[in-house]
């Protein structure tokens, strides 16, 4: 699948009704020995920063779960740990020098108790995510 059926994946799952971090990791699923009903469970609740708390972005935490799908291990091997940390921590970086913040409803404009979000902004800073993960999964 090429950046642009991906970017596409993401906006229509996030124009279905899942939340950013579906979005991000949905496009991504066919990478991973996982259906997109289990991808879509695990990242029920992390979208509006968090279970609707307005901290971190939900696409970064989507693109953490990518990020650990792709390269994480099921024990506790400290040095792909790091390692994996260090990826998720590029990607939070480059996204923040982008957009001044990784917090949701600092990104939004939101406070935390708003119900509502702009979708128009959550679809670009979706789209942003899943281009930029490329570099990260894609060896």
């Amino acid at each position: 699948m090429n950046i642009e059926e991906r970017v596409k994946k993401a906006y229509d799952l996030h124009h279905a009704g899942y939340n950013c971090a579906q979005a991000v990791l949905g496009a991504y699923v066919d990478l991973f020995d996982l259906d997109m009903d289990k991808a879509m469970t695990i990242a029920y609740g992390f979208g509006g920063g968090v279970g609707m708390t307005r901290e971190i972005c939900g696409t970064l935490t989507g693109g953490a779960m990518a990020i650990g799908l792709k390269y994480g291990k099921g024990d506790a091997d400290v040095k792909q740990k790091k390692f994996v940390n260090e990826k998720v921590a590029a990607l939070c970086k480059e996204f923040e020098e982008s957009h001044g913040s990784v917090v949701c409803g600092e990104l939004l404009g939101l406070r935390k108790t708003d119900k509502e979000i702009n979708r128009a902004t959550c679809d670009d800073l979706i789209a942003e995510v899943v281009k930029l993960l490329e570099k990260y999964l894609i060896d």
